[in-house]
């Protein structure tokens, strides 16, 4: 459960910190005295999204905190060891600071972590039903969702099985449509692939060859000058018939001199290893450089070979890719594709019956479904209406709907056998509705169409009460459940939240002195002016307290010693409930 709400600078908070415990807690006040805010703080600490808007006027960041009992949480604390996040068994930190540049950081238990795994994380930690929760109960689309969450192990195996089936066969219907192609069109591709396939092959390309083909050219094109070049280096080594004489004759006429001074100074022996290693060295490049000038010849038809080649695989790079490799790559892939649409016709042959498989394990799988989700469905409904009455709905009738959509394209039903063909999603054949009728010789109609927003957020938190025992989440957290509701209904309703705090933590922001009067535990919020600016504070009750707050919920203030009565009258009833 949460144990310590920590806050600053968050919208109109500029330092809070609350304590909470088990039970049942209200926060009460004045609309828009900041209520709604602290629920925001506890969504935001369990991954919801970051606003900096919700940053106080005059600050640079906002901080959050939270601190969780998680004792005998298993699947968090399993979870939590999964993703490298160190805890005891007992406790969890969860941190988070949004800044108004944009970079917001999140801690569990003081180590940084993603915005992800702490939405993952809170999933285990806190549900909110916020004003328009109720809303849920009113959209056929969730009510399936709802009848799964109360099936158990057995049909959440049966609905994992069923997408890993679905999403199978989905795969093999899409490679089929892909094979299948329009006769013309698919030969109209063959034709093609053939020919880039053809081109590529006559190419007879080697991956870089244009690399070494330009540098050919470059030689073949510059040949003379290269030759020029060879021969004037060759000449100065060698002197070349010229009368200034060569390197290696200047050199020559050193080393001598150099040999000869050696006999009066044995220091000018290192200078003479590294004039005759000089001279080796330049003999061998005057004898490579005459090699380099005897191998130029002027060869324009190997030239002319060069250029057509470079420009084919130009041509080539235009259609299909920078590079011969690129070229290649490409020929490889045409291969591939123009194999696979001339064997279309075989591999559309062994996709169809696979596909007849997947449907025959499909159409198993959505009647086994059907049939746990009926079972699920049945119970649902009757613990449902053993709460309605609790919640001043004892005459109505609540009813949930399973059914199937005929559709001559779809899957046998209920199973492999079945003469009846019904539409399938990765959810299974069923389309799930609640039926509800509030009174007496009403007929059952879709829930969304007959219930008001008081009686839908009594089913709704009759559907929760339910669910509680096959929740996990340990704090539920309701911001104005009781819209739309007052007088006996308002008493109904807050027995029931006190009924649901037994087995978990429950917050609720009421507007509600019926509601107030069932809590163990009542903060009030109100805001403060001080030196022009305004912030929310909270302060816990203590039993006088709450009858005043309790009172000014009935009569619009505290001082009217009849709504001071009704107020204690609201306590006592709890006190003895």
């Amino acid at each position: 459960m949460l144990r310590l709400l920590q806050i600053k600078n968050y919208a109109l908070i500029e330092s809070l910190e609350l304590e909470f415990c088990r039970g049942l807690t209200v926060l009460t006040g004045e609309t828009g005295a900041g209520k709604s805010i602290i629920l925001d703080a506890i969504a935001m600490l369990t991954g919801s999204r970051a606003y900096t808007e919700a940053i106080r006027t005059g600050a640079d960041s906002a901080w959050l905190a939270g601190v969780f009992d998680i004792t005998g949480g298993d699947a968090l604390q399993a979870l939590l060891s999964e993703m490298g996040f160190d805890h005891d068994g007992r406790e969890l930190v969860v941190a988070r600071e949004i800044h108004r540049s944009g970079r917001n950081k999140c801690w569990i238990n003081g180590r940084l972590a993603t915005v992800a795994s702490l939405k993952e994380i809170g999933s285990f930690l806190v549900e909110i039903q916020g004003q328009d929760e109720h809303q849920a109960v009113l959209d056929p689309q969730q009510h399936l969702e709802m009848l799964d969450a109360a099936g158990g192990e057995e049909l959440n195996s049966l609905r994992r099985q069923m997408e890993a089936a679905y999403a199978k066969a989905r795969t093999l219907a899409q490679e089929r449509e892909r094979l299948v192609l329009d006769e013309q069109a698919r030969l109209r591709q063959v034709d093609l692939l053939q020919f880039q396939r053809d081109e590529i092959a006559a190419a007879n390309l080697t991956a870089g060859e244009e690399v070494e083909l330009a540098r050919e050219r470059e030689i073949l094109r510059h040949g003379e000058k290269l030759r020029e070049a060879v021969v004037s280096a060759y000449n100065l080594l060698y002197g070349g018939g010229t009368e200034a004489g060569s390197v290696l004759e200047g050199l020559g006429t050193s080393l001598s001199l150099i040999q000869h001074g050696q006999r009066y100074d044995e220091r000018l022996g290192a200078i003479l290893q590294m004039l005759e290693a000089a001279n080796a060295n330049i003999q061998q490049a005057a004898w490579e450089l005459r090699d380099y000038a005897d191998g130029l010849e002027a060869d324009p038809q190997r030239l002319n070979q060069v250029e057509e080649r470079l420009a084919l695989i130009q041509r080539l790079e235009r259609k299909y890719g920078e590079g011969t490799e690129a070229i290649l790559a490409y020929g490889e892939k045409v291969s591939a594709e123009l194999d696979e649409l001339l064997n279309s016709e075989i591999r559309a042959a062994e996709i169809e019956k696979e596909m007849e498989k997947a449907i025959l394990e499909l159409s198993d799988l959505a009647g086994r479904l059907s049939a746990v989700r009926k079972a699920a469905a049945d119970k649902l409904q009757d613990q449902v209406l053993r709460e309605l009455p609790d919640l001043n709905l004892a005459n109505a009738r609540f009813q949930i709907q399973v059914s199937q959509t005929p559709s001559p394209e779809g899957i046998p039903y209920p199973h492999r056998d079945g003469e009846v063909r019904v539409q399938v999603t990765s959810r299974g054949a069923d389309q799930v509705e609640f039926l509800f009728s509030a009174n007496p010789g009403q007929d059952l109609r879709p829930l969304a169409k007959v219930a008001s927003g008081g009686e839908a957020s009594r089913l709704m938190l009759a559907l929760k009460s339910v669910l509680a025992a096959s929740d996990d989440v340990p704090t539920l957290v309701f911001d104005e459940v009781d819209t739309g509701i007052g007088g006996s209904t308002a008493l109904a309703v807050g027995a029931k939240l006190a009924g649901l705090a037994r087995h978990r933590q429950v917050l609720c922001v009421t507007h509600l002195a019926q509601v107030a009067g069932a809590a163990d535990h009542h903060l009030a919020i109100y805001k403060e002016v001080s030196g022009g600016s305004t912030r929310v504070v909270v302060k816990p009750l203590d039993a006088e307290d709450r009858i005043e707050e309790i009172a000014r919920m009935l009569a619009g203030d505290g001082d009217s010693e009849v709504s001071r009565q009704h107020a204690r009258q609201l306590l006592a009833q709890r006190a003895t409930s």
